[in-house]
């Protein structure tokens, strides 16, 4: 998934780190729609420009995560062809004839997956992306799959080196409040994007930094909040989602020609243009490397 990935992040020299949100389309509890506003809020504040949010698009975990990440200019929402989010905040892309096809797809995007609550489905995620070498950092404290039911990954569970016993155990902890928690999950995602940018970097796997691209919400806010966005750049950012919904509908065709997803291989795309990268190479990472797909 290494040119949809660059797709993400748009045109620059530095890597980029992505971190997806798993959860829910509903909360079990108010407790746990707190902590992931509170998340949201604190990984806006402190991710910087190379990373990038990428949710499922739904309703429930995703949606509050993207309503409140600031003003959705790094939140991307992932859905099966077709689909829009009605989320008002972020940028919409769509990938997979399915949802079983999207979350196939999804589950090849991200560095850095937190996990809210969930069920049997969730856990399966969380072990797709553990198993391929993504950081798996579960709000333990919200119950579920991401207190380790359903089959959630056993070693998702256990602390990673860049995140301190304090930390880790705010993430499980009912006992404190919140805002502890959220502090303490924004702290070991920032630390664990800074251990895989250092990765990347040392290793020579360049990915683009994301460019500060006004979001899709900007139309719909108060005219005194939103600034007047040129025309060109508002060609600018139309060019770059035209050019993730074509590397993404590579990628999935890619996936059904492995017989990873299921559906029709031929898959029609848009004619290419001058600058074309070429034929998209579906990748999973493990730890800190890119294979490609047996062929």
């Amino acid at each position: 998934a290494a040119r949809v990935r660059a797709a993400l992040g748009g045109r620059g020299a530095s890597p980029c780190v992505v971190v997806c949100v798993l959860g829910g389309t509903d909360f079990r509890t108010a407790e746990a729609r707190a902590l992931v506003e509170a998340l949201a809020a604190k990984l806006d504040a402190v991710a910087g420009s190379k990373v990038r949010f990428v949710t499922g698009g739904m309703a429930g975990v995703h949606e509050t995560f993207a309503k409140s990440c600031g003003d959705g200019s790094r939140v991307w929402n992932l859905l099966p062809v077709g689909h829009s989010s009605g989320f008002g905040r972020g940028t919409d892309i769509n990938a997979g004839r399915s949802l079983d096809e999207r979350k196939a797809i999804f589950g090849l995007l991200g560095d850095v997956y937190l996990t809210v609550e969930g069920g049997p489905a969730l856990a399966q995620e969380a072990q797709v992306a553990y198993e391929r070498g993504a950081t798996v950092v579960p709000l333990r404290r919200t119950g579920g799959a991401s207190d380790g039911l359903f089959g959630f990954p056993a070693g998702a569970l256990q602390r990673p080196p860049f995140a301190s016993e304090v930390q880790w155990a705010l993430l499980a902890s009912k006992d404190a409040s919140v805002d502890e928690s959220a502090a303490a999950a924004a702290a070991v995602v920032e630390a664990c994007v800074a251990a895989a940018v250092a990765a990347k970097e040392s290793a020579g796997d360049v990915l683009p930094v994301l460019e500060e691209v006004p979001p899709l919400a900007a139309a719909a806010a108060p005219a005194k909040e939103s600034p007047r966005i040129a025309t060109g750049d508002i060609e600018k950012q139309r060019a770059q989602n035209e050019e993730l919904s074509r590397a993404l509908l590579e990628l999935t065709a890619e996936l059904q020609r492995h017989n990873i997803i299921s559906g029709d291989a031929s898959v029609e795309l848009p004619a290419k243009t001058d600058g074309d990268l070429g034929p998209l190479s579906p990748s999973g990472r493990r730890g800190t490397e890119y294979y490609e797909i047996d062929t």
